[in-house]
């Protein structure tokens, strides 16, 4: 009688333990799925940002100084494949926190925008400037200009 109760309890355990087993496999593979497409989409949003930054192109076509204050105006075509929206601007490495216009306007691809704003740093005749222009997904353009 003591062999039977005996067995029934083994197999009771064994059934036990394969219960616990499966149920946290289970949890195991949902997670792991979880995690995966997580991490899918991710990689698929930054690649589709990467393919949009690289359809960026800005090119300063003119900048128009008055000669008689430090605002600067900036006419910039846009010829890449995408709209463009500008962010922030650098002139010699220094943020320009003063704009008039053109900030945060979409440029359509081959159209061409004014972005003018009061330079942080005096504009004197014969100085040479290094423009760095920020794109709203983060590209930078440069463009040197001698007053």
């Amino acid at each position: 009688m003591l062999k039977k109760g005996r067995a029934v309890s083994e197999v009771v355990a064994s059934l036990v333990i394969l219960i616990v087993v499966s149920i946290l496999g289970t949890s195991l593979y949902s997670f792991s799925l979880n995690v995966m497409r997580s991490e899918q989409e991710n990689f698929f949003m930054q690649s589709r940002a990467e393919a949009f930054r690289a359809q960026e192109r800005l090119k300063v076509v003119y900048v128009g100084w008055s000669g008689s204050d430090d605002t600067l105006n900036l006419t910039v075509l846009n010829h890449g494949k995408i709209e463009i929206s500008l962010a922030e601007v650098y002139v010699n490495g220094e943020k320009v926190t003063s704009y008039n216009d053109g900030l945060g306007v979409k440029i359509v691809t081959s159209r061409l925008a004014e972005l003018s704003f009061t330079s942080p740093l005096n504009v004197a005749p014969d100085n040479l400037f290094q423009f760095v222009i920020v794109s709203e997904r983060g590209v930078s353009h440069v463009h040197s200009w001698q007053s």
